[in-house]
């Protein structure tokens, strides 16, 4: 059970992450300063740096809470989708998409495509291990062939799934060649399906 005082920080923090995201959406993280970030969630600058002393760090902290939210959006859109195969696809072009169509990372990779590959690299442990976490658990028990998935095989997968999305990613904000998800969908089933199910 939470303390009054775990409960409270936690607001705190996700008034100054919704601070950041609309400052950072209005101005960019160039022109943002931690200072306008406070003052816009009702708090002193010093809360925010104890937690955040770089702006990069609120915008990868940022990104992790998008893929949170993004992840639990994917599970509720796909529940009613029965063939594992088609889930896992789209589920791959979901995600994929709204990291590239976002428009925090749209502004910021056109602005300053340096600092956004920083941060998609060096910074992006948390929500890389996020992202393998949440497929590796959709992956296990899956049949492939006669017997399901293990779990050491689903961490494998969903390493190897994640690494590919990720380098899309990184390797096509800069020419943009998807129009919409349908097309990333397109995508996933001729080049990545089989390596979910390719014992079938």
């Amino acid at each position: 059970m939470k303390t009054p005082s775990a409960s409270r920080a936690e607001r705190t923090g996700q008034k100054i992450l919704d601070a950041a995201m609309s400052s950072l959406l209005a101005k960019g993280l160039k022109r943002t300063s931690i200072e306008a970030i406070a003052a816009l969630a009702g708090v002193s600058h010093m809360t925010v740096y104890r937690r955040w002393p770089h702006k990069e760090d609120l915008f990868s902290d940022l990104l992790s809470r998008e893929a949170d939210e993004l992840f639990a959006r994917v599970d509720r859109e796909l529940a009613g989708t029965g063939d594992p195969r088609e889930r896992l696809i789209e589920g791959f072009a979901a995600i994929f998409w709204s990291f590239y169509d976002h428009p925090l990372l749209a502004r910021e990779y056109a602005a300053d495509p340096a600092t956004t590959l920083r941060v998609l690299t060096v910074s992006s442990a948390p929500v890389f291990d996020r992202a393998v976490d949440y497929l590796a658990a959709r992956v296990a028990g899956l049949m492939t062939g006669d017997a399901p998935i293990g779990d050491d095989e689903a961490r494998r997968v969903a390493e190897v799934m994640v690494r590919i999305t990720h380098s899309l990613l990184l390797t096509t904000l800069e020419t943009r060649p998807f129009a919409n998800r349908d097309e990333v969908g397109a995508w996933g089933r001729e080049h990545v399906g089989w390596i979910l199910f390719s014992a079938d």
